[in-house]
């Protein structure tokens, strides 16, 4: 796995434990002390900038949901899509596919059998929204 990839895996799974409650941020990354160093810091500059952008990241997903609650969201979809949305803002570049492609395959992965597709539709919508109409 890519430095990258491995690092948005580790994000996921610290964002999740720290939306639990289960975990401060310096203690969810503890399980990871092992891994690379590259996607360590790929992983804590998510996290980081997700949790500081948290309010602003919220706001544009709530607004993507049809018929759907943001509270309703499951932990996993949603932290998912926290990370993604930030992701593609702030240090994305133009490699927006990647992102949404790399999202969809942590929501298959960690999420439940429709979490692939939601994450998929949601990001494809964000994306529209912000930069038109673009093939990811």
């Amino acid at each position: 796995m890519n430095p990258k990839s491995k690092g948005r895996e580790i994000a996921l799974s610290v964002l999740f434990a720290v939306d639990l409650g289960k975990n401060s941020v310096p203690d969810a990354f503890l399980p990871f002390k092992y891994e690379s160093p590259v996607s360590l810091e790929y992983a804590l500059k998510l996290v980081q900038g997700t949790l500081e952008n948290l309010n602003d990241v919220d706001e544009k997903i709530k607004s993507l949901l049809k018929n759907w609650s943001f509270d309703r969201l499951n932990a996993v979809d949603k932290n998912i899509l926290r990370l993604a949305i930030f992701e593609i803002e702030n240090l994305a570049g133009e490699d927006y596919g990647a992102i949404v492609f790399e999202a969809v395959e942590l929501a298959k992965k960690f999420g439940d059998l429709n979490s692939g597709d939601f994450v998929n539709g949601v990001l494809r919508s964000f994306l529209r929204l912000k930069y038109g109409e673009i093939e990811t």
